[in-house]
């Protein structure tokens, strides 16, 4: 799975670390500042994020606990490409520069384990560009929302964001997705409540959003 190690692995760098508790919206990493640290979300979420000229942010992704941070940037000993910032009440677990390189010379277990995350990271990289390059607009705003679903209890499956945050994710514009958002609506695809965003039918919103029959490759 993206961004997680071993549990081997992730003992050995939490033996290392130090807690710190990061309030929600505060700055754990400016962009362009050199990466001293690696990071473990114990609880709560980060964003990171490119912050761009004419928006607060131009894409982002969200790590929830079990989930690191930082361990490409550590290998190459390059400056942070992206802001990182705590998106709710936080609790993160850093490992030190001189301590991950430490246990990296020695154990090469970890070692491994840190390069197929890294390389896990990279395939992921892969497919999100191969997305936006190849799907329309339409199908890439309905992959995101089905990758991200999760199960309700009343049946159906919930996006748990809003459109400007989905809009953020995807570096559209929030009309854009807020005219296919409500069209979907429209056609009983989908539920628009605040914070949220429930699915109806994942089949038929692939479909439509393909422009076909009900032939769309499902999202995995």
């Amino acid at each position: 799975m993206v961004s997680q190690l071993s549990l081997e692995s992730r003992n050995k760098l939490l033996s290392v670390s130090s807690l710190k508790i990061f309030p929600a919206h505060s700055i754990i990493w400016e962009r362009g500042s050199a990466q001293r640290q690696l990071l473990y979300v114990e609880s709560g979420g980060v964003r990171c994020h490119i912050p761009s000229g004419s928006t607060p942010r131009f894409g982002y992704a969200e790590w929830g606990p079990g989930n690191w941070l930082g361990e490409a940037f550590m290998v190459l000993q390059g400056d942070t490409i992206f802001q990182v910032e705590a998106a709710e009440n936080s609790v993160l677990r850093l490992v030190e520069r001189d301590d991950f390189e430490d246990l990296m010379a020695t154990d090469a277990h970890l070692a491994c384990d840190v390069a197929r995350l890294i390389a896990s990271r990279y395939r992921q990289l892969l497919r999100r560009v191969e997305e936006t390059l190849s799907l329309s607009i339409p199908e890439r705003i309905a992959t995101e929302l089905l990758r991200h679903a999760r199960p309700r209890s009343l049946g159906g499956t919930v996006f748990w964001g809003t459109q400007d945050s989905l809009a953020s994710c995807l570096a559209l514009s929030r009309p854009t997705v807020s005219k296919m958002l409500k069209n979907w609506q429209r056609m009983g695809l989908i539920e628009l409540n605040y914070g949220s965003i429930l699915i109806l039918d994942g089949n038929r919103l692939m479909a439509t959003a393909c422009g076909v029959d009900m032939d769309c490759e499902p999202v995995v």
